[in-house]
């Protein structure tokens, strides 16, 4: 009897950085014409009389909406077989409903909602220009409203248009972001982390590769994402018994690069790849593959420097370490360390050098299996050392995938080479956002946020000048009004070391409780938006760009900001809505920004009077206002 596979074809490890694709940002709206908007009807309606045959059991009649791609991969014998782990996963399909409907270029990409037995998940048809099925997959289902707008994302700064990277029957979608004004612009490729990633690497409440474009074409940097293959096109993928990281990642990056040669607003002499995760592990090969030497330099964020599988296996000793910690299920922990044992039993066999790519052991169950025996001897570190592409290392500290350890790995590899820099951030996790405490493994997971700006920062600066300056650590222990424990302190550590307030050096102090003027916030606002970007802090330009950002201010430089108008401010800037004094406060508290003062009783009612909107703001209570909005 066959044995069962106990690993989806498409895992790959994605606890390095797994994709669970759902709702986007908000985009600049495309003009559709009439003919293409009637196709996006038509074939909203081939999707959903495929889901209707799936739900019915209709194998024939599913086969024949299959496109001559698929067909040339799937005999008529072996739809069922398509549909068995669907089955197995989520039960019978009960209702269904079109939630999106984009034409992105190589399909018209329907995304329904399905109900289930076990549960709700999204069923994703892209269905091509003859109204035929090219591919389809499931993602998890999710809500479009948990995803943020990031603070830096300025919409009438840059346009965006589709393009399409690679061509044939595994061409895949894009979206290249062009900032407005002069090009041509330098540009990065985004590289997706392992899983079966759509173009803004979705997953959980994050959408970091979005984050990354619209914060980098704001600080005149283009950039250029694009469906993975295994998103896009997985059902043929999965038909590869060749499989490998070449045909997942590798090859349709350089393909990006190469797509991007002829564009007129990109300068093709900058051209640059970020490879994040996996993406990161993968830059050695990508290097090594651009044969036409058409990549400026590389960066690589959050990537690991070993051996995969033995990665794996720390991931999975950790999650465990980290669930007795937390004192979950006993049943729970049982079964993750049931799983390792299997981990561990199938990855003695890809240790065993009587095995090979071309060998692979018919007890070897996780799959694709040549994918894993192919990767088995990639060192990343070692290849990395051959090269002289320049390079930038960036890395969270508090990333429990892929640990800070393996930014000190690079640094080791790399030692003697002189194009090389690294930078790491002291809050930040895997998917490139900032977090307050110790990770655990779920609340950092739970939390939708955005990547951090000073990511962004740096990215832009390094492609843009070649190079970072070295910036040596704050100790605001050196300010004698610094006090450890307080409310702000944590605050005030990550605002000086970022450029984004100042201590005042010669009186040694930090000066918390002082009230903030107009032009004074104004400063903070914007050495937190613009970074390196705001050469000019005159008074003149502070206004100057205020008036750009539409923020409520009086034009008083002097004005003592209340901590009413400061609400009204932050949330303008930080959300650009407009929002009276009281509707701000509520959005502060909502979002956990602000507790208000405690009351008699010595509890922190969150209401008006308990936000005391009269009183000026100071410097300690705007400073951690900015460190709580960025660590949304």
């Amino acid at each position: 009897m066959k044995r069962k596979k106990i690993v989806g074809k498409w895992l790959l490890a994605t606890s390095l950085s797994a994709a669970m694709i759902g709702g986007g940002l908000t985009l600049p709206v495309h003009p559709v014409s009439a003919n293409v908007l009637a196709q996006q009807v038509e074939d909203g309606q081939v999707a959903k009389e495929f889901l209707s045959l799936v739900k019915d059991q209709k194998w024939n009649e599913i086969y024949q909406l299959f496109n001559g791609n698929l067909q040339k991969y799937y005999s008529k014998e072996e739809v069922p077989q398509i549909f068995q782990g669907l089955t197995a996963t989520f039960g019978k399909i009960q209702t269904f409903n079109v939630q999106s409907n984009v034409s992105n270029g190589v399909h018209n990409k329907v995304t329904m909602l399905v109900t289930a037995e076990q549960g709700p998940f999204s069923f994703v048809v892209n269905v091509d220009k003859n109204g035929k099925v090219d591919d389809f997959h499931t993602e998890m289902a999710t809500d479009p409203n948990q995803f943020s707008n990031p603070s830096y994302n300025h919409p009438e700064n840059y346009s965006e248009k589709q393009i399409q990277v690679g061509e044939g029957e595994f061409a895949l979608p894009g979206i290249l972001t062009v900032p407005k004004g002069e090009g041509p612009f330098p540009v990065v490729v985004l590289v997706h982390g392992s899983g079966p990633n759509d173009m803004d690497e979705t997953a959980y409440g994050f959408k970091p590769f979005r984050d990354i474009a619209v914060g980098l074409a704001n600080k005149g940097v283009a950039v250029l994402r694009y469906d993975k293959r295994t998103n896009t096109h997985a059902l043929k993928s999965s038909k590869d018994p060749k499989f490998s990281i070449m045909e997942e990642t590798v090859l349709d990056a350089n393909l990006a690069v190469s797509a991007l040669k002829s564009v007129p607003e990109i300068d093709a002499k900058n051209i640059y790849v970020l490879g994040h995760s996996q993406g990161g592990y993968a830059l050695p090969l990508i290097l090594d593959n651009d044969k036409n030497h058409e990549i400026k330099g590389a960066i690589g964020v959050a990537g690991p420097t070993g051996k995969f599988h033995e990665l794996l296996l720390w991931q999975m000793e950790q999650s465990i370490k980290r669930a007795e910690g937390m004192k979950a299920p006993q049943e729970q922990i049982d079964q993750a360390k049931m799983e390792l044992e299997v981990y561990k039993s199938q990855f003695s066999m890809l240790d065993n050098p009587n095995y090979n790519k071309d060998h692979i052991p018919a007890e070897f169950q996780l799959q694709p299996a040549y994918w894993w025996f192919d990767l088995r001897d990639y060192q990343p570190s070692e290849l990395i050392q051959k090269q002289d592409t320049p390079l930038l290392f960036l890395q969270g500290n508090k990333d429990i995938q892929v640990p800070a350890e393996q930014l000190e790995n690079w640094k080791t590899a790399l030692k003697g080479h002189h194009n090389v820099q690294f930078r790491s951030y002291p809050d930040m996790m895997h998917f490139l956002v900032n977090i307050k405490g110790e990770p655990n493994g779920v609340t950092e997971y739970s939390t939708p946020g955005n990547v951090a700006p000073e990511l962004i920062d740096d990215v832009a600066t390094w492609v843009k000048t070649g190079s970072l300056e070295e910036k040596e650590h704050v100790d605001l222990s050196i300010f004698k009004d610094y006090k450890k424990d307080a409310y702000w302190s944590e605050a005030f550590e990550w605002a000086v070391n970022h450029g984004i307030i100042k201590g005042f050096a010669k009186e040694q102090l930090l000066k918390p409780n002082q009230p903030m003027t107009e032009s004074q916030y104004l400063n903070v606002f914007l050495r937190y938006t613009l970074g390196q970007d705001l050469k000019d802090e005159s008074v003149k330009n502070l206004y100057t760009l205020a008036k750009s950002y539409e923020l409520p201010v009086t034009g008083k430089s002097n004005h003592v900001v209340t901590r009413g108008e400061a609400a009204i401010l932050l949330v303008k800037s930080f959300t650009n809505k407009k929002m009276t004094e009281k509707e701000a406060i509520q959005w502060l508290y909502d979002h956990q920004i602000v507790n208000g003062y405690k009351d008699k009783k010595g509890n922190n009612p969150k209401n008006y009077e308990s936000y005391q909107a009269k009183k000026p703001i100071t410097r300690a209570d705007l400073v951690t206002m900015f460190y709580r909005v960025q660590s949304m």
